[in-house]
């Protein structure tokens, strides 16, 4: 009896392509990889609450969905966690984050934000620019004025 391996029959060409390694398809001068790289040299742990859980269903790993909720924060303002549910389905950097985790859902960030975070999103934020202006060696004691003048209501006809 001669088998018959028939693959192409199942074959259509919008057939699901997964790509082995995520990050070359983000670009290289892609916004993440800095995010990444500061959020690498920052202690995330302090910022959550040590609970005590030992048994039951396996929980979401906390750091990588602080750093995606930061990252929605950082792009595109504060947006719903709707919205921050949704780029991790669809946005590929987003997936990057995530690190092969299932995409949590938006009640998963809600539970993150209000039960297990110590400080407010705003703390956090401030220890980020506090590490970056002590990393780059940026003078906050001085301001620099190049003399621009602009004008609020600009109008073609009008000079300041």
């Amino acid at each position: 009896m001669l088998l018959n391996n028939n693959t192409n029959g199942n074959y259509t060409m919008r057939q699901l392509k997964l790509p082995l390694e995520i990050e070359k398809l983000i670009d290289i001068s892609d916004p993440v990889y800095t995010f990444c790289e500061v959020m690498d040299h920052i202690d995330l742990s302090r910022y959550f609450v040590e609970k005590g859980y030992k048994t039951g269903h396996p929980r979401c790993d906390a750091q990588k969905l602080l750093k995606v909720i930061l990252f929605a924060f950082m792009e595109n303002g504060i947006c719903s966690l709707r919205e921050i549910e949704k780029l991790c389905r669809n946005d590929i950097r987003y997936m990057y984050l995530l690190d092969g985790m299932k995409t949590p859902s938006f009640a998963t960030f809600g539970n993150l934000i209000r039960n297990e975070l110590t400080d407010s999103i705003e703390q956090i934020f401030e220890d980020i620019n506090s590490y970056i202006f002590a990393k780059d060696h940026v003078d906050l004691q001085h301001t620099y004025i190049d003399g621009t003048k602009i004008e609020a209501n600009a109008n073609r006809y009008t000079w300041v």
